[in-house]
């Protein structure tokens, strides 16, 4: 009878184990969507899968790509130039584009691309940094 009781006990605390791990990942989930959006908050300004303020990010708002101009002095678009807007490298990071070596996207990298130096034109800049964004 003894061995009939851990048996027992052995099916009971792997019955009981599979329930808690099923009720860890939807309680997981749970904590994942508040966890993200809690996140996505922080600070109480929404933030974009990209990590940064939804408002000035121009992959979820492209209409920024062209009202904020060229900035001449690292050849791209004003609002995705990432050497003026340090706060943009976490959403080349999230988006994969990021060259580690040399601290800059990947699709901006004058090192990896030499080929992108003819977008530079210095003295030709869009709008500085707009307020609140500095």
């Amino acid at each position: 009878m003894n061995r009939l009781n851990r048996i027992w006990a052995v099916w009971m605390a792997a019955a009981a184990l599979t329930v808690v791990v099923g009720c860890g990942k939807e309680s997981d989930g749970g904590a994942g969507a508040e966890s993200a959006s809690a996140s996505s908050t922080a600070g109480g300004e929404a933030r974009c899968e990209h990590e940064i303020k939804r408002d000035t990010c121009p992959f979820c708002t492209p209409s920024l790509v062209e009202s904020e101009g060229f900035c001449g002095e690292h050849g791209v678009a004003e609002a995705l130039c990432a050497q003026c807007r340090p706060y943009l490298k976490a959403a080349f990071r999230v988006k994969g584009d990021w060259c580690a070596e040399h601290g800059s996207p990947d699709s901006q990298c004058l090192a990896c691309h030499p080929d992108l130096e003819k977008n530079v034109k210095p003295g030709e800049h869009g709008v500085t940094t707009p307020a609140g964004h500095s």
